[in-house]
């Protein structure tokens, strides 16, 4: 006979493997976006990585496209963990805001190419939006700093978040197109740094 414990056990398990399954191609996915690139990484390469015949990736993603959110969306989630003082982040939230600008832009997400086949696919896919994820996640900092006196505590931290993300995707293009004048960390820092000291002269202070 077969009971309802045994039938939950059953479902448990059947949900587990597809959560494991998926999870490899998610990882297979990225692991052959960085090191063959985005257009050479086929959904049959991606699938041989993750040992799963090819039909059993359209099981979980409708195409290779799609499978680009839910990726930005899985490694902000890490990026929310690397960001707790207690795995060993900076306790000013300030420092906070620059380590994860740093750590998006080291990663494979942030090619210019992927990039820009990321914001293509979070059209075709609406349900998904890692792009306010990471302003959801830069405007908690930013509440944080505010709380700890590091930021003006009379503006929005959602718009600050907004301002912040924008600044970095600029800056991360601008980088990789050719105008180097220093490390990629040190140019997010620096721009963080000017954002919060403004550019105003004292003149327009005066005036203001």
């Amino acid at each position: 006979m077969v009971t309802n414990r045994t039938m939950d056990r059953n479902i448990s398990r059947r949900e587990r493997k597809k959560q494991e399954t998926r999870q490899r191609l998610m990882e297979a996915a990225l692991r052959l976006f960085r090191e063959h690139g985005y257009n050479a990484a086929t959904v049959e390469k991606i699938a041989e990585a993750a040992d799963v015949a090819k039909s059993t990736f359209f099981n979980y993603f409708e195409t290779k496209e799609a499978i680009l959110p839910v990726l930005a969306e899985w490694r902000l989630q890490q990026l929310e963990e690397a960001l707790l003082p207690e795995q060993g982040a900076p306790v000013s939230p300030v420092a906070r805001i620059k380590l994860a600008l740093c750590l998006v832009a080291k990663d494979p997400l942030s090619d210019p190419v992927l990039t820009r086949c990321l914001f293509a696919a979070t059209m075709h896919h609406p349900g998904v939006h890692p792009v306010h994820t990471l302003t959801n996640l830069l405007a908690e900092q930013v509440r944080q700093a505010q709380a700890a006196g590091e930021v003006r505590a009379d503006l929005d931290p959602i718009y600050l978040g907004s301002v912040i993300r924008a600044l970095f995707f600029q800056q991360v293009m601008t980088w990789h197109h050719g105008s180097r004048p220093a490390p990629l960390q040190e140019v997010l820092d620096a721009t963080v740094d000017l954002l919060l000291d403004g550019i105003a002269g004292p003149r327009w202070r005066q005036s203001s």
